[in-house]
């Protein structure tokens, strides 16, 4: 195992790649007929989280500060898309009587169609490793509300592809969130870079990665 040690060799590659085919930015008029097809209004404001309900994932972060978003975003609708391993996200909804904003989606075959709709891509997770989803998000034009850790710092770019945000900070998050809700512009031109920064991501850079590391290994 010592001489197995000495001699391994470490390769990197960027992610295991995204399917551009499948996650990929849309016209308003294609992203409005999907929205009719999933059953949400143009004028609603749609924030995804795709990832299991779990602590480490930190949903509760977002969907506590509903009522202080719904004072600024109305028409706010939040997508909770993953399977729940833990109830807390859904007992709090329930309690609070937060149905009609938080929708709790569980796991999804269409994830691409829901990113695809949203205005803002969020994550409060704990921990990352590199997220796949975000990179999906970023493929679509969406801008990314994102909470600092090593996972999130290495693919957004503060303020240019998206926000990072202190986890211990809800004020970050929501100046950050109400900020692109306001101008839908400044959205747009995060949505366009993250579009750029997410093509090093492809699936098909991944491949061809993989490919010339087993031919230096073989």
């Amino acid at each position: 195992m010592k001489l197995q040690k000495t001699n391994s060799k470490i390769y990197k590659i960027d992610g295991v790649g995204v399917n551009f085919s499948s996650f990929h930015a849309v016209s308003q008029e294609e992203k409005s007929k999907l929205r009719t097809e999933l059953g949400y209004d143009n004028k609603d404001f749609i924030i995804t989280v795709v990832a299991e309900l779990n602590k480490n994932k930190n949903q509760l972060m977002l969907v506590k500060c509903v009522p202080e978003l719904k004072n600024v975003i109305p028409n706010l609708k939040i997508l909770l898309i993953g399977k729940e391993t833990l109830p807390l996200v859904r007992d709090f909804v329930l309690s609070e009587n937060l149905n009609d904003t938080v929708k709790l989606l569980g796991y999804r075959n269409d994830v691409n169609k829901l990113t695809m709709i949203s205005d803002l891509a969020f994550s409060a997770s704990l921990r990352e490793g590199l997220p796949v989803n975000i990179i999906e998000a970023m493929a679509c034009g969406i801008p990314v509300v994102a909470s600092d850790n090593r996972g999130h710092r290495s693919l957004i770019k503060n303020m240019e592809t998206g926000f990072i945000f202190s986890p211990k900070s809800k004020k970050e998050m929501l100046d950050a969130i109400i900020l692109l809700y306001k101008n839908p512009l400044f959205r747009r031109e995060l949505g366009a870079r993250s579009i750029e920064e997410a093509k090093k991501y492809s699936v098909d850079i991944s491949v061809n990665s993989m490919a010339g590391i087993y031919k230096k290994v073989m």
